[in-house]
Parts: C-alpha cells; sequence; structure tokens
C-alpha cells in the first residue's frame, strides 16, 4: 500500500530517473555555456530525436512526445541558424522531413562530447561498473520496448 510506504514515493524509479535526467539537462546547459552553439534543451532533444537521419515531422512529434507545432516552432528555429533543414515530401506535401546540415552535424558532435563529459561526472559518482550495468539494462529495456511496436 502507497500510503504506508513514503520511502517508496521517494525512491521509485520514475522520480529517480526523472531526477538523472533533470541533472543530466542541468549539467549540459552548463557545458552549452562555454560552447560555440549554445542550445536550448528542446533542441538538444531534437537533435537527439533525429539520431543522424531524416525525419519527418510526424515522427520527431511521436519519438518526443510533443506537438507537432513544438516541433516545427524549434526545427525552424534550427533551420534559420543553419542546423537543419526542412525538406517537402513529394507524397505528402504537409509532413515535411527534417534533416541535420553539415553544420547542424558538428552541432551534434559538440553535444556528443558534452554527453561524454557528464557521463564521466556520473561514473565517477555510482562507480564505471555501476554506469556499465546501468547502460546494458537501460539498452536491453529499451530494445525490447522497440520490439514491442
Amino acid at each position: 500500500m502507497v500510503d504506508n510506504n513514503i520511502s517508496f514515493l521517494d525512491t521509485n524509479l520514475m522520480r529517480l530517473t526523472m531526477e538523472l535526467v533533470e541533472w543530466m539537462e542541468l549539467e549540459m546547459i552548463e557545458l552549452n555555456k562555454s560552447a560555440k552553439y549554445q542550445g536550448s534543451i528542446a533542441e538538444i532533444k531534437l537533435f537527439n530525436a533525429l539520431r543522424g537521419e531524416e525525419k519527418s515531422i510526424s515522427e520527431l512529434a511521436r519519438l518526443m512526445n510533443i506537438s507537432r507545432q513544438a516541433v516545427h516552432k524549434t526545427a525552424h528555429k534550427l533551420e534559420d541558424l543553419g542546423f537543419l533543414e526542412l525538406i517537402t515530401r513529394h507524397d505528402n506535401k504537409k509532413d515535411r522531413v527534417v534533416k541535420i546540415t553539415e553544420l547542424g552535424q558538428e552541432v551534434r558532435k559538440q553535444g556528443a562530447e558534452h554527453i561524454m563529459e557528464i557521463e564521466e561526472k556520473l561514473a565517477w559518482s555510482i562507480g564505471e561498473r555501476n554506469l556499465e550495468f546501468m547502460r546494458i539494462i537501460l539498452a536491453g529495456h529499451s530494445k525490447k520496448l522497440k520490439a514491442s511496436d
């Protein structure tokens, strides 16, 4: 019974995972302060959802669990900066495809370097071996989720 188990509310996986993500996002913002391009969390999440591939606005909205309008807004800002290209599809003129430009690939590389720094901090905090276990467990779970779609 949850009412009598307050410690569960403090230590459930959802809360702990959200706290870890929030910490990582704050670290990313801090690292971005000294970077060539200082992207917002929304922009970082869009780059992450693209994973170096071309994806439609609709697909990105589903992956990011946000509205198409929110994806459009972020994608247009990144397009104006030269990091993304929005391409109209021949088969569906309403839904556009988002493609990372060469300049965008540089920003993506910068983001990957920041993530590596953040993971190094986490490894220092919880131990390299625990971080690797965490990665294996989460990757396995992610793979199962994708297989069930």
